[in-house]
């Protein structure tokens, strides 16, 4: 997980937590019914507008982008390793790439597709499809999410029009009055919570995630194009300086 996300939930769930916990109990925060309709409108709303498919894939783009990976993320990083895969192609040849360890799956798949003879362009043509597909998963999941933090709060004022509707009805009692308005207050919170600490964050998250890795899969595909055409190491340098002048504005911390 990346150190600035990290930082950021954490900071998040402990300075809300505290504020719930200064003057009274934690438990005084937790309502059943305001769980039900915030979680399950919230759910129900988004499961409308995406298909189960793409409601799960976005769960599993999230956990994709938090989790920690060990694959290469520095620009000079995938140049040097490039460099060494130009010198064992002019030397050894195409086949004495594949005892080489890459640790990029992307980068490593398109070494794998040279070995196995497929023709430069086929090679750009399917990692440029990669990308692609790479680029269209992230925008539903980063959408799924951004549907979550739209209904949340949504979902969260309808709650407490419930909470007002059974307080105002049952006026001559005074023992409902309390539960009512915890409904109502509540359903507000969660629904502010889940979209503004979880929802909105994840789906910008995604989008950040997604462009930082797409911008380093289409320098490795012009990586791969300059040792399909046997440039010396000088050449590949200088035809992926571009890259490494404008790394900054994509680079995710990991």
């Amino acid at each position: 997980m990346s150190f600035s996300t990290l930082i950021g939930l954490f900071a998040g769930i402990s300075i809300v937590l505290v504020a719930m916990t200064m003057g009274s109990s934690l438990a005084l925060f937790i309502n059943v019914p305001s769980v039900m309709i915030v979680v399950g409108g919230t759910v129900a709303a988004t499961m409308i507008r995406y298909s189960m498919k793409e409601s799960f894939s976005a769960i599993g783009m999230s956990f994709r982008v938090l989790r920690t990976d060990h694959q290469i993320k520095d620009l000079n990083q995938l140049i040097d390793i490039t460099e060494e895969l130009l010198r064992i192609n002019r030397l050894k040849g195409p086949l004495a790439m594949e005892g080489y360890e890459i640790n990029h799956d992307f980068y490593r798949d398109g070494i794998r597709m040279l070995v196995d003879g497929y023709s430069s362009e086929l090679v750009k043509q399917a990692l440029k499809e990669k990308n692609r597909l790479l680029i269209d998963s992230a925008e539903t999941s980063a959408g799924v999410f951004r549907a979550v933090g739209d209904a949340a709060p949504a979902f969260g004022m309808m709650g407490t029009l419930v909470g007002l509707i059974q307080m105002l009805a049952n006026l001559s009692d005074p023992g409902s009055i309390g539960p009512s308005m915890a409904v109502a207050m509540l359903t507000t919170l969660y629904g502010a919570m889940i979209a503004n600490l979880f929802a909105l964050p994840m789906a910008d998250k995604i989008e950040s995630w997604a462009q930082g890795e797409s911008y380093r899969q289409m320098m490795i595909i012009e990586a791969i194009e300059s040792i399909t055409e046997g440039h010396n190491p000088a050449v590949m340098r200088d035809l992926l300086a571009p890259y490494l002048q404008g790394r900054k504005k994509v680079e995710v911390d990991g």
